[in-house]
């Protein structure tokens, strides 16, 4: 169910020309997360902290985030991976921060990813980390918001999406 689930969204996702409810994102990206953790069973561990859902986001923006992180930070033999996925309602909007204690990267390569994300880069600059330049220009683009990347103080990444109010419902 959560497969079918997962590919309702993308194809209905795929489609979407404006920014949809955070909470439609939300599902998309837990029926993913489902079809991940029967994959790697004991191994893949999520923990949900969203008492904020009442705003916009463009589509496919945290589930590709999520994706990436276990494609990306998820070392089979280093033993489980854990993510948090976040939101709160700020002074001037709403944030959403994915955290993972995965493999990380040095911050020479979080300045590095960063330029290559920006709007002035070349569009195959890097091109693994095409699907983050494409979130952080629709983010933007549509509702006005950013997307960062650092590193995690105990090893893994920190990403987090802001959405100004202008965007919310």
């Amino acid at each position: 169910m959560d497969f079918t689930t997962y590919l309702r969204k993308n194809f209905t996702a795929v489609a979407s020309a404006e920014p949809i409810p955070f909470d439609s994102e939300l599902e998309h990206t837990r029926a993913y997360l489902a079809v991940e953790q029967a994959l790697y069973e004991d191994s893949l561990f999520v923990d949900y902290d969203t008492p904020h859902t009442f705003f916009r986001v463009p589509a496919l923006t945290l589930q590709p985030i999520v994706e990436n992180a276990i494609k990306h930070g998820r070392d089979a033999y280093a033993g489980p991976f854990h993510i948090s996925i976040r939101t709160r309602r700020t002074d001037s909007g709403s944030k959403i921060v994915i955290v993972d204690d995965g493999r990380g990267f040095d911050p020479d390569r979080v300045a590095l990813l960063s330029a290559k994300l920006s709007p002035a880069a070349s569009p195959d600059d890097d091109e693994p980390h095409i699907a983050l330049k494409n979130i952080r220009q629709r983010l933007e683009i549509m509702c006005g918001g950013s997307l960062t990347i650092e590193p995690n103080e105990g090893g893994g990444t920190v990403v987090t999406v802001t959405i100004p109010d202008s965007a919310a419902e």
